[in-house]
């Protein structure tokens, strides 16, 4: 099986106006050597270069595949600085709010609708991923994780894929050692990567500019006039880059082996069906084999998030409630993750069957709302999803439903890096005590609506 090979640019420096020279450089080169690659275009770098008169500049980014980078990009407040503070309706509103101009912005400067997006360094929220799809934009790319190595996931119905490969880390790296580095590098993720993807990317503005602008450093967010631009390279310094690179993409395109992709070849080749039926039998063999922890199941046609699997269990009970008989099949429904966190069952013991099928009637209504349950009315009080869905399950299976206190935090957030994941020195724009612990916790309580693409 080959690798798929995507070339991703972060395209993020309205400051510096000598950076809108590299932008055209580098989709210059991409078109001489035959390569696509996608510009991940900041809505202010767009503005910039319109109010600029850098059309030449467009003109060639037009030419690769047009990708989103979010409005303002390190600006304050970015998105986990704001997100922490909100619930998780405030923080969809405000990210659908403050994302609308970039992307319309990108849309009509670059003259194409995105169909990916960039997270701006490291911040980012699930309200984030659950934006996007909403907005138009179903791929996440440079993606907080994804499944494995090059193999991507769905996560609230967004197709996240990380960056893998930076044509930055070579900057520093003597000369004489440069390509061959390159191309070593190259392979060795490509045996990696096998049958799966490997993206390779570049901040085109660093061609020529000796570090990134630093007018957000640390929570800093002066005003507009007092911007200044990144330090630039020595033109020698430049002109070898440049040759080196050049050199990497005609091997690239004659000799490595890979399969070239973009964003929009990855999402059609993983693209959900809109609405899959599951028929009772296989419903029920999936749920006898379930482990405590919620986790994303194998369907016949397709992966199942946990919320998927919670959103068949209790329409099955439901709607023998309500036609007094089991349906024969129930359509899948892509609920995203909870609200908040979920109750644990404070209570267990054996429930009736009436006090279940009432139950599960509540769990599909609050289904219909497009998200999975934090809590569903039982028994006088409230249980989390995961032991709801167990009661149901007994129900279904004919045996006599009891409560039980389990987890609700689903597998995949026990994983090391999703467990790990912190802002507090993952990134040089977040003020030094930034920590985020609202927009972590979220995030992992969303695994609820993560699988396998």
């Amino acid at each position: 099986m080959s690798v798929k090979l995507i070339f991703s640019f972060d395209s993020e420096d309205y400051e510096t106006p000598a950076s809108d020279d590299a932008e055209k450089w580098w989709a210059g080169a991409m078109r001489q050597a035959g390569l696509p690659a996608a510009t991940c275009v900041v809505g202010e770098l767009a503005r910039a270069l319109r109010d600029r008169g850098r059309q030449d500049v467009l003109a060639a980014m037009r030419e690769l595949e047009v990708a989103y980078h979010s409005d303002m990009h390190s600006a304050h407040p970015t998105h986990a600085e704001y997100l922490d503070a909100m619930s998780w309706d405030e923080g969809l509103a405000a990210v659908l709010t403050r994302e609308a101009r970039g992307l319309a912005d990108v849309t009509h400067i670059l003259g194409d609708r995105p169909v990916a997006y960039c997270k701006p360094g490291s911040s980012w929220g699930p309200q984030v991923a659950a934006a996007m799809p909403m907005l138009g934009v179903p791929v996440f790319c440079d993606a907080p994780f994804e499944l494995a190595p090059g193999r991507p996931l769905w996560y609230d119905n967004c197709l996240f894929l990380c960056y893998h490969l930076s044509f930055d880390r070579y900057f520093d790296v003597p000369r004489e050692q440069r390509l061959t580095l390159m191309q070593t590098d190259l392979l060795r993720a490509r045996d990696r990567h096998e049958g799966g993807y490997l993206v390779m990317y570049t901040h085109p503005c660093r061609l020529v500019t000796s570090a990134f602008p630093d007018n957000f450093r640390s929570g800093a967010n002066p005003p507009r006039e007092m911007w200044r631009p990144a330090p630039l390279r020595p033109q020698d310094e430049v002109t070898a880059l440049q040759e080196d690179f050049e050199a990497f993409l005609r091997w690239v395109s004659r000799d490595a082996d890979l399969e070239l992709c973009t964003y929009a070849e990855l999402y059609r080749r993983h693209r959900m069906e809109p609405t899959p039926w599951i028929r009772l039998d296989e419903l029920l063999d999936i749920c006898s084999q379930l482990p405590e922890k919620p986790t994303y199941v194998r369907a016949e046609s397709e992966w199942l998030t946990p919320a998927e699997l919670f959103g068949l269990v209790v329409r099955a009970v439901a709607q023998r409630v309500r036609d007094g008989r089991t349906p024969d099949a129930v359509p899948v429904r892509r609920l995203l993750g909870p609200k908040h966190s979920p109750c644990r069952a404070r209570n267990e013991g054996a429930l009736t069957n009436e006090a279940v099928g009432q139950a599960a009637i509540a769990a599909d209504r609050l289904c219909s709302e497009g998200y999975l349950p934090a809590a569903v009315p039982l028994g006088g009080g409230e249980v989390g999803p995961n032991a709801f869905m167990r009661t149901c399950i007994d129900l279904l299976t004919a045996r006599r439903p009891s409560l039980r206190a389990l987890p609700e935090m689903p597998a995949l957030a026990d994983r090391q890096d999703i467990a790990e994941m912190r802002f507090q020195g993952s990134w040089s724009i977040f003020p030094p005590e930034f920590r985020g612990e609202n927009v972590l916790q979220m995030a992992r309580l969303h695994t609820w609506a993560a699988k396998p693409a």
